[in-house]
């Protein structure tokens, strides 16, 4: 039996990266630590963001809080071809130049580790070359059976 994409509860991450000055992100539901300092992350093959993240060797992953339902929508909906999901939007970026949210949990700043194919979507494992909490106590937004 295979499991459907939604059947499991994760918590909604956004993966963004940016090259040769083109920013993208896009929410995702499947992101895990998988070691002290590595992050793996999945991203489907039609993805721009996927692109970006390939291209530069890096990106950057935002924890997204229980109060942040629109930015996951903005990012989960929406493409970064057509649309730029930064503005309005506070944000810095990492060493590595990859776009973090200012307004949530946590940030990490990613190098691409390993890269793995899946089906046509990436298994991206990121080394972790920073991290930082922005709020000590918060509910995580959670996605699970196709919704937030």
């Amino acid at each position: 039996m295979d499991l459907r994409h939604d059947m499991l509860t994760h918590g909604v991450n956004v993966v963004a990266a940016c090259h040769d000055g083109r920013l993208g992100g896009l929410a995702v539901a499947w992101a895990t630590q998988v070691a002290t300092n590595r992050v793996l992350i999945c991203v489907g093959k039609q993805s721009s963001t996927r692109e970006l993240i390939l291209a530069s060797g890096a990106f950057g992953l935002s924890v997204l809080t229980r109060d942040q339902l629109e930015v996951a929508r903005l990012f989960g909906t929406t493409s970064s071809r057509d649309t730029d999901k930064f503005a309005g939007l506070a944000y810095h970026t990492g060493s590595t130049c990859s776009p973090l949210l200012d307004d949530c949990a946590l940030t990490l700043d990613c190098r691409v580790a390993h890269v793995f194919d899946l089906d046509g979507s990436k298994l991206i494992v990121g080394e972790v070359v920073e991290a930082k909490f922005l709020k000590e106590e918060f509910e995580p937004l959670v996605y699970r059976q196709g919704d937030y």
